[in-house]
């Protein structure tokens, strides 16, 4: 019998969430500062690492400034509206998790299911549409990956390899469509999407010191 996934929802995703709610709510105002890393992961019970990418999260969106030494500051309610807003729009991604962990739960066809709705993921990648051919393909990130602990985003991965990640499978868990935020960890698996031959440049990129 295969074996069972969970598919894991990325805590600081639902922490900016919340966030941004409380900024639509008036909690937060223009100009006030939130409170820092280390009492907003005690709040959260998270890790000050999760908080940190929360935080880089609406700071993309701008709606919050980040500010070396004043901490984090409120810069838009439009903005943290429409965040709030795009996550309802959205609704459909959660049913189709939830059609996901139905299928989990039936026999043999379980694999066969998630290789279905990964590729419905990968379909609705827009860049990617042109006569080329697409592949997709897994790389395991060992120990000597040259990125580990870092996000998707911090190092520029699309920029340098025109590679998207469209999941991650970590500890058990199906991490679908991770998003920049995403960190390398050791033994995670990357799913990726790309043109023929980009397998080699994403290996050379993640473990070549000489790059």
């Amino acid at each position: 019998m295969a074996n069972k996934h969970k598919f894991a929802e990325p805590m600081y995703q639902k922490i900016a969430l919340d966030l941004a709610e409380k900024i639509v709510q008036g909690k937060f105002q223009i100009g006030q500062k939130v409170s820092g890393r280390s009492v907003l992961a005690g709040q959260y019970s998270v890790s000050p690492e999760t908080i940190r990418r929360a935080t880089f999260m609406l700071k993309d969106l701008n709606i919050v400034q980040i500010d070396a030494g004043s901490g984090i500051t409120i810069t838009s309610v439009e903005n943290a509206a429409l965040l709030v807003e795009r996550v309802r729009n959205i609704a459909t991604l959660s049913d189709k998790k939830n059609e996901i962990e139905i299928l989990l739960q039936q026999q043999a066809q379980q694999q066969e299911s998630i290789l279905l709705k990964i590729n419905e993921l990968m379909e609705q990648i827009e860049h990617y549409r042109s006569a080329a051919p697409i592949l997709s393909y897994e790389i395991k990130i060992t120990k000597d990956c040259r990125f580990l602990g870092k996000m998707i985003s911090e190092i520029n991965f699309w920029q340098n390899t025109s590679v998207t990640v469209i999941g991650i499978k970590r500890k058990g868990s199906i991490i679908i469509s991770p998003g920049p935020y995403a960190l390398f960890e050791e033994n995670d698996i990357f799913i990726m999407v790309g043109r023929e031959g980009s397998e080699e440049s994403v290996r050379s990129y993640l473990y070549d010191t000489s790059l």
